[in-house]
């Protein structure tokens, strides 16, 4: 096996293994970032590679769904306007006009 080495099935993305901090790991660049995991025992590097990806493109679909979430909360109401009050401050900022 070659290092850097590529996976068939996951366009976009270079693997190494590096040794670091006292372990093997594997490091995979693709899209923009760099994701490192310890091989677990009896794991090939290719297994190591696809399980970093596969956790990373879990997590971003995570959080992609859980932003739609959000987006399709309801808007909050608007406060009741406030008839007959006036500021108790003085603004401390004025704007040039």
């Amino acid at each position: 096996m070659s290092n850097p080495f590529s996976v068939r099935w996951l366009a976009g993305w270079t693997f190494q293994t590096v040794l670091m901090e006292g372990c093997v790991q594997v490091e995979a660049h693709g899209f923009g970032i760099c994701l490192r995991s310890p091989m677990l025992p009896g794991e090939s590097p290719v297994v190591a590679a696809d399980r970093l990806v596969l956790a990373e493109d879990q997590r971003r679909r995570a959080l992609h769904n859980a932003w739609l979430r959000g987006q399709r909360l309801p808007t909050a109401q608007s406060a009741p306007p406030l008839a007959g009050t006036s500021a108790e401050v003085e603004p401390l900022i004025r704007l040039a006009a």
